[in-house]
């Protein structure tokens, strides 16, 4: 079974679907009719707001909690792992083109929106005209959120905890299910009152530690830059097939990983952004734009960096280990007290977030309430499932579900581009 998945999801990530994904990118960062850049000039004039729903400080930090998780943690290990170095430089380029991606999928959810429904299922509905498609794109997202915002999730949290404090992975899974309902049950104003209280705290820990151990290992900063560009294009290869696989290979991993970490090209930034208060989708697109760059090019990076630095990055180690070795080095035992509560504080900010997304997706798809409340029952079992599962299974699922998404996504927002260049000469 793992084989077929492993293939599948080989298959599913092939070089189409990674064309796609910077091409269309970078397109819509650069392409002056998308006005990504000119977006910025936001950050300085008062928004208005409606005064329902998710505010939009709220929605920010619910769409950081669903991406700053494993993704950006554990999941980069995991990229240094498969792909060496090299892997960080392709993380960076999936994140420049991801902030194109993020801009285009708010800015179209916020324009289509309904009172129901919000993000990819309200434009592929109501922008392309297919409640069919819309609804693959819910069954795809309420799979993915079992998958990546669900079990890996859990999974790394359980890792760690029992690296650290030897807490057994089964007894992770009960807590994880028993607090994951109590904020979930809430809906989605508990939700957002979670995540604003806690991400910007949990960013603000993990960046000063990583800040300090990077300042302790300064001196290894241009030879750990330089292997990353040297990587990245296989230089170090031996010979031009295995130096084109080695490339081949980096740009893969990297491009997957910045993808689970920051989401661009998904579809779920719209679920997270357009339920909220907001009214200007130019803003809100500008709000996804920004949690790309805390995310990845902050928080992604600093993992990275800490862990090349410090020289720990060796084959065949778990991702949750590698980021704790490497943190001791800079730590000591301190690192032991820090690291895997916030880590794990991080993977249930997620759980939290892609929760809220799942259920934005069912709702477009169903108004009974009591598909609601089963979806959130089944998704708190399913973390405590993932707490126990082996990792391989769980990441190559993961991978599947986020693929899914984005060949439903990606296409629809080729097609829905005029529509930007519409709203702004109308």
């Amino acid at each position: 079974m793992i084989k077929f998945l492993t293939g599948l999801n080989q298959m599913l990530w092939g070089s189409g679907l990674v064309g796609l994904l910077l091409g269309m990118g970078i397109f819509c960062l650069c392409s002056p009719q998308t006005g990504c850049f000119r977006s910025f000039s936001l950050l300085f004039r008062k928004q208005e707001d409606s005064g329902n729903g998710m505010s939009v400080f709220q929605a920010c930090m619910t769409s950081l909690a669903a991406a700053m998780g494993t993704g950006n943690i554990i999941g980069v290990a995991a990229a240094l792992i498969l792909g060496g170095a090299g892997a960080v430089f392709w993380m960076w380029i999936s994140a420049l083109c991801g902030m194109g991606l993020i801009y285009i999928e708010n800015v179209l959810s916020c324009h289509y929106r309904t009172e129901q429904i919000s993000g990819a299922p309200a434009y592929l509905r109501y922008g392309l005209k297919s409640p069919e498609l819309a609804g693959v794109f819910a069954v795809c997202c309420i799979g993915a959120s079992f998958g990546m915002g669900n079990m890996t999730q859990s999974h790394a949290m359980a890792g760690i905890l029992q690296a650290s404090f030897q807490i057994p992975e089964w007894l992770t899974g009960i807590i994880i299910m028993m607090i994951l309902f109590l904020i979930v049950s809430g809906g989605a104003s508990r939700i957002g009152r979670f995540s604003a209280v806690i991400v910007p705290i949990l960013t603000g820990i993990y960046l000063l530690c990583a800040g300090v151990i990077l300042f302790l290992y300064r001196e290894n900063l241009p030879s750990v830059f330089s292997e990353i560009f040297r990587n990245a294009f296989g230089i170090r290869a031996v010979g031009g097939g295995i130096s084109g696989t080695a490339l081949k290979y980096a740009v893969s991993v990297g491009v997957r990983r910045g993808v689970f970490s920051n989401e661009a090209g998904l579809g779920s930034s719209g679920l997270l952004h357009g339920g909220t208060s907001g009214r200007n989708p130019e803003f809100l697109g500008l709000c996804g734009m920004l949690e790309v760059i805390a995310d990845t090019f902050l928080c992604c990076t600093a993992t990275a960096l800490v862990i090349l630095c410090t020289g720990t990055l060796r084959n065949g180690q778990d991702g949750s280990v590698l980021v704790l070795n490497a943190f001791r080095m800079g730590m000591g035992v301190l690192a032991d007290w820090i690291l895997p509560p916030v880590i794990a504080l991080f993977a249930f900010c997620t759980l939290t977030g892609w929760c809220f997304c799942g259920m934005n997706s069912l709702k477009s798809l169903t108004t009974n309430p009591h598909w609601l409340k089963g979806y959130q029952i089944l998704f708190c079992i399913a973390a405590g499932i993932g707490a126990v599962m082996k990792a391989e299974l769980v990441w190559t699922l993961a991978d599947i579900a986020n693929a899914c998404m984005a060949y439903c996504n990606l296409p629809a927002m080729m097609l829905l581009l005029p529509e930007i260049k519409n709203r702004r000469t109308a």
